[in-house]
């Protein structure tokens, strides 16, 4: 006795819960609600492993994500590491997820309108990650990449500060000046 089994039917049900995830997930991002579609991209990055673009919202919910306990001062001095520990965690493992994917994406679509705006948010993971040296040259290559985001400048100024180096500081906040100047004549 033979039993015909249908070809695709565990296929059709995957293929049925990665779009309802699609669905899920475009539409809380489309509200900003990253950090409730982290489970979702969790799914479904588990049926569809390779799927760039979802990887970086992933990275992206990871550095927007607000669910996280923030450590307060008047908590005993284990529980405020414990808490600094997880959101650094997070925060790595945001940066680790641009890193791999921002560059395979560089790769495959080097003229991704997009790409300026990953590196800039790859940058943010790296700073938080206290990466500032690489969230420098991030920020400045998003900056290369989409001319608009000219908020890297001034994150730059900002990081450049922070590391005492004030002359480097001070030629950046030049450099966003003139940019915004020169984005207000744009429009």
């Amino acid at each position: 006795m033979i039993i015909a089994l249908p070809l695709f039917g565990g296929g059709s049900k995957k293929k049925e819960e990665t779009i309802a995830l699609k669905k899920q997930i475009y539409g809380l991002h489309k509200v900003d609600d990253e950090t409730t579609s982290i489970p979702y991209l969790e799914r479904y990055l588990e049926l569809s492993q390779n799927e760039l673009y979802f990887k970086l919202l992933y990275a992206k919910a990871l550095l927007y994500r607000n669910d996280m306990s923030v450590p307060k001062p008047e908590e005993p001095a284990e529980d405020r590491i414990n808490k600094a520990k997880i959101i650094q965690k997070n925060y790595n493992l945001a940066s680790k997820i641009f890193q791999e994917n921002v560059l395979h994406l560089e790769k495959v679509r080097p003229r991704d309108p997009n790409l300026g705006r990953w590196y800039y948010l790859w940058a943010f993971s790296e700073w938080f990650s206290d990466n500032k040296e690489k969230s420098i040259k991030l920020f400045l290559k998003a900056v290369k990449l989409d001319y608009r985001l000219t908020e890297s400048y001034y994150n730059v100024a900002s990081l450049y500060e922070s590391l005492g180096q004030w002359k480097d500081a001070s030629l950046y906040w030049r450099k966003y000046e003139k940019a915004e100047k020169e984005l207000e004549e744009e429009d």
